[in-house]
């Protein structure tokens, strides 16, 4: 064995040597290969609440009738009878935006004095001034208290209180008691003209309101009676209303239809 190791040739001997010294083979163990992603469970999707019914922050019959909601803070409605902006959810800031094209400059305010689970109750105010001719204009003093502004200027103040109460989920109750405050240089008489108004909601389906409207404006110097229905129509931010009224007075009787339109911002 010797002699054929030292007949054999060097590079012979040289790889003989090499495969000694190399390491045993190790299997080099496989990658492992990324988890597959989980398909994410399928999702069911939520049923649609549907819209809880809603009474109307304004009201349809000018002046006198009114409801004791506000609108939130920042929010805004403007509609062609009235324009709101809510201030901090307790009060908010309006006017009627069409009375300016019929020379009726206007502002009125609400603030919610009271908030409970069915009551809420808010005080108001307004300040109209009629410029002289406005009484021959579309909507006119005529309208609201039958005065003729044909050629003086008259300033009307109303303010009052407002009680909005929830007597079912589907049938709430506005009562209103103002005092009207009429300041003229002319030939009116400064006086308070007071006024009550009562108005049945009835949420009889999901977006669809029917009122009924009762008033007496005067009292003992009786100026007039009013009756009235409306309905109301609310999708989210669109609101239309729609009514027929009739006034009862000493001298006979007017019907009056009132139309507006809004949407909530």
């Amino acid at each position: 064995m010797t002699r054929l190791l030292l007949r054999a040739p060097p590079c012979f001997l040289l790889g003989l040597l090499l495969a000694a010294s190399a390491p045993a083979y190790e299997p080099v163990p496989a990658a492992p290969s990324p988890a597959s992603p989980e398909a994410p469970a399928p999702t069911l999707e939520e049923p649609e609440v549907p819209e809880k019914p809603t009474s109307p922050l304004t009201s349809l019959y000018p002046l006198w009738e009114n409801t004791a909601h506000v609108l939130p803070h920042r929010d805004m409605y403007l509609g062609t009878a009235n324009a709101e902006f809510g201030i901090l959810g307790v009060a908010q800031l309006g006017t009627h935006p069409l009375s300016f094209i019929f020379r009726t400059p206007n502002i009125h305010g609400k603030v919610r004095l009271l908030a409970r689970e069915k009551l809420t109750v808010a005080a108001h105010a307004e300040v109209l001034v009629f410029l002289p001719g406005s009484s021959e204009a579309f909507t006119s003093s005529n309208y609201i208290s039958r005065l003729d502004t044909r050629d003086i200027l008259l300033t009307v103040v109303p303010v009052g209180a407002t009680a909005s109460y929830e007597l079912f989920p589907w049938l709430y109750l506005h009562g209103t008691a103002t005092l009207m405050g009429i300041f003229d240089d002319g030939p009116y008489r400064k006086r308070l003209v007071p006024g009550t108004t009562l108005v049945a909601e009835f949420l009889a389906f999901q977006r669809h309101t029917f009122r009924a409207h009762a008033g007496e404006v005067g009292y003992w110097i009786h100026d007039f009676n009013m009756l009235g229905a409306s309905y109301c129509y609310r999708r989210k931010w669109f609101e239309a209303q729609i009514g027929f009224f009739y006034r009862f007075m000493r001298e006979g009787r007017q019907a009056s239809p009132l139309f507006s339109l809004g949407a909530y911002l």
